[in-house]
């Protein structure tokens, strides 16, 4: 019997635009959080088009606890400073978003 399933190539995606950041969109980040100082750093895979930058947060264990959970890429949106990490949940497929705001340290 022939192979009949979806043979088409997935989209490929490209680095976001100034206007995307600018419109509130989310990026793919790699967070990495320094729970002596308190600090998130956020690091882009564009650097041009999205800086790195460096943030605090109150509870950086948290923020830490979350990533170790995290199903899926964490998502950062540098206009309302969120930093979105889905984690395991039970009975949720999906997982269950984490949100996590976080506050201007200064630029890394």
């Amino acid at each position: 019997m022939p192979y009949e399933g979806d043979t088409t190539q997935a989209p490929t995606t490209t680095a976001p635009s100034t206007a995307d950041l600018a419109e509130g969109r989310t990026v793919t980040v790699i967070p990495a959080v320094d729970l002596f100082l308190g600090t998130v750093t956020i690091l882009t895979g564009n650097g041009a088009k999205a800086p790195t930058g460096r943030f605090s947060h109150p509870h950086p264990q948290l923020i830490a606890q979350a990533l170790a959970q995290a199903v899926r890429p964490t998502r950062w949106c540098e206009v309302s400073r969120t930093l979105t990490v889905t984690v395991a949940a039970v009975g949720k497929r999906g997982g269950q978003q984490r949100l996590f705001t976080l506050s201007r340290r200064g630029q890394a």
